[in-house]
């Protein structure tokens, strides 16, 4: 529907198109241009695709495209532009998972920058209390250090340090997104078991 609409506000069919179909919001979504745009144009359009990745250092960029090659084995993903050599690391929680996110949020946490917790909506507030202010909801104060978010919050920003709680709760868009959105560290918190590609 959204598409329909777009094609009629451009009747000349003449839009410049920039996205990712690896972040795709809906799990059953199009996976690639030529099936989106097919309908509309044909094959009337050009692709080229952007394999450079700017924000996303290069040791987690290999770990996100991990996830994205279990349900599509021929995804190229950009190559990083740099390194932090600071590979993403990943812990077991054990039965105390709020315990374990206050304790990595201290560890991750910048003397300047910002932190995301992205974390699965139903975990927020069991998340958040031990937090010190750092609060759960639909509206996060997106000005604070630390900021609690679901994936879909988190689409489209990006944050110094990322810790990714409960992996295995996600699609694999939702978990590309939230594994892609920082600049510097990642760490992932679970109880769950891991996804396989995340082993």
């Amino acid at each position: 529907m959204a598409w329909r609409l777009l094609m009629r506000r451009s009747p000349t069919r003449s839009l410049t198109l920039v996205g990712d179909p690896a972040q795709t919001s809906e799990e059953a979504g199009v996976g690639s241009w030529e099936k989106i745009l097919d309908p509309y144009v044909g094959d009337r359009f050009e692709h080229v695709t952007l394999g450079v990745n700017y924000r996303t250092p290069a040791e987690i960029m290999e770990l996100a495209a991990r996830v994205v090659r279990e349900r599509n084995p021929s995804f190229v993903a950009p190559g990083s532009v740099r390194s932090t050599g600071e590979e993403p690391w990943v812990r077991d929680a054990g039965a105390d998972l709020a315990g374990a996110v206050a304790k990595a949020v201290v560890e991750l946490t910048p003397e300047e920058g910002r932190l995301a917790v992205i974390a699965p909506r139903e975990l927020h507030e069991e998340i958040a209390a031990p937090l010190d202010g750092v609060t759960a909801g639909a509206e996060p104060d997106l000005t604070r250090s630390v900021v609690l978010l679901d994936p879909r919050q988190a689409k489209g920003l990006e944050f110094d340090h990322v810790l990714v709680v409960e992996p295995a709760r996600y699609g694999t868009s939702d978990l590309y997104v939230a594994l892609t959105r920082a600049t510097q560290r990642l760490g992932i918190v679970h109880r769950e078991e891991l996804p396989p590609a995340l082993r």
